[in-house]
């Protein structure tokens, strides 16, 4: 590939102008830097340069241990908003809410950071606080939250029984150690007390781990099944990616037929998702449904289908770069798009004053457009988003939707346990390696 000698010129003139002209005095690599981070926002929201503490970052998501006050956050439409918050960790408990956005940390207003820098703000020592200065979509009135950070570990599976043997499992987020957590749920599950069908929950998951949701897809799917497709520029962007230990499974890791039961092979499935399952979330649901493992319920989610991949640089620091598209088994688009439910059940809409609202890739300034013809949003209809705290209880409608569509399984006159004993003498243990 030829470099653009004219761009480059042009670069190399504005570095120098600033080096003789600028009034105070330049730092060349902070310059160097810029440029560099500069050059990659023009691409997409998720292409961006990683400096140290960006990497670090990038560490904690894999482990999933790290000290702070359990928010995600994201840069949009020029505000700090606070996409995910951990259950149950010190923000979930000082009453700080996803849609919230973060004016300052500790009297220090936000303006012009990245994302990145404000979560770096608000890590450090466990047991020291952090004073947080909110607003509901950047409305007045202000208030003011104190918060003491903790060390974290985030597990991302939980599980709810529910009346008539069913069961209720929510991944919160793909990590490192969901494959491995879903598994012992799933053996939780089994034995004397098996359940006869189980919800998957997947709302507000914002994604994480590729490779993570490719083994909870194998702990569903045979061996072999396609989980999606990636197409990118290059050969090595593109690929077809099944249930198999070379796209999830780690050198010298031991063989998980032990720790996966045979039933959940089998057992009646219902995979929920809504406005916020994005990326990773999307592509587990988008493949549940594809193979016809189980329905889909719930409403259109995020339209985060775009892959990236990280290239170190020379200096402790990389550039993340979208590299290649998703694509569902059946080769729908996931950019833009979204995986569509198979029984929509519609979310709570907006209305006049309501700031809560929840924003897809497709609102995200200079996103990935999609390769086809994607629905154009409907500003009417902008939906709310969805507090996690609301799930599993007697008022959620979107799992009350997923208890109906299992309890309606069965043949009619046949009941549910007895369908599945007879479909459990022909289950086969799948073997994939441990999370």
């Amino acid at each position: 590939m030829s470099l653009p000698k004219e761009e480059f010129e042009q670069m190399l003139e504005s570095y120098q102008l600033v080096l003789q002209d600028y009034v105070g005095s330049a730092d060349r690599k902070k310059l160097m830097t810029a440029a560099i981070r500069g050059m990659m926002s023009s691409l997409d929201p998720h292409s961006r340069y990683l400096d140290k503490d960006d990497l670090e970052d990038v560490e904690r998501i894999n482990t999933g241990r790290y000290v702070g006050i359990g928010v995600g956050v994201e840069l949009m439409n020029g505000q700090i908003l606070i996409g995910d918050v951990a259950e149950n960790g010190p923000a979930d408990k000082a009453g700080i809410r996803a849609g919230d956005s973060i004016v300052a940390i500790d009297g220090a207003p936000l303006f012009g950071l990245r994302d990145s820098q404000v979560a770096h703000r608000m890590h450090g020592e466990p047991g020291t606080t952090v004073e947080l200065t909110l607003a509901k979509r950047g409305k007045t009135p202000l208030r003011t939250v104190t918060v003491t950070r903790a060390t974290l570990q985030e597990h991302s599976v939980s599980v709810q029984r529910l009346d008539g043997n069913l069961a209720r499992i929510r991944i919160s987020e793909f990590a490192s150690g969901t494959p491995a957590e879903l598994f012992a749920a799933l053996r939780q599950l089994d034995g004397p007390r098996r359940v006869d069908g189980i919800v998957l929950d997947l709302r507000n998951n914002p994604g994480g781990l590729v490779p993570a949701a490719v083994a909870a897809a194998g702990a569903f799917l045979p061996q072999g099944a396609v989980v999606f497709s990636a197409t990118g520029r290059l050969p090595a962007s593109t690929s077809k990616v099944t249930v198999s230990p070379r796209f999830f499974g780690k050198a010298g890791a031991p063989d998980a037929a032990d720790q996966l039961p045979a039933f959940a092979q089998t057992v009646p499935l219902v995979v929920l998702v809504n406005g916020a399952s994005a990326s990773a979330a999307e592509l587990l649901a988008g493949a549940i449904q594809d193979n016809g493992r189980g329905k889909v319920v719930g409403s259109r989610t995020y339209g985060k289908g775009s892959i990236q991949a990280v290239f170190p640089l020379s200096d402790e620091s990389a550039i993340k770069l979208t590299v290649a598209r998703y694509f569902t088994p059946n080769g729908r688009e996931v950019q833009e798009h979204g995986i569509l439910p198979d029984v929509p059940v519609d979310p709570p809409v907006a209305h006049a004053g309501d700031d809560n609202l929840l924003f897809r890739e497709a609102d995200m300034a200079n996103h990935l457009p999609a390769s086809t013809k994607a629905p154009a949003p409907v500003a009417a209809q902008r939906p709310l988003a969805e507090d996690s705290k609301s799930f599993g209880s007697s008022s959620d409608r979107v799992l009350q939707t997923a208890l109906a569509q299992l309890h309606a399984v069965p043949a009619s006159g046949q009941a549910l346990g007895s369908l599945l004993r007879g479909m459990r003498g022909i289950a086969t243990m799948f073997k994939a390696p441990g999370g």
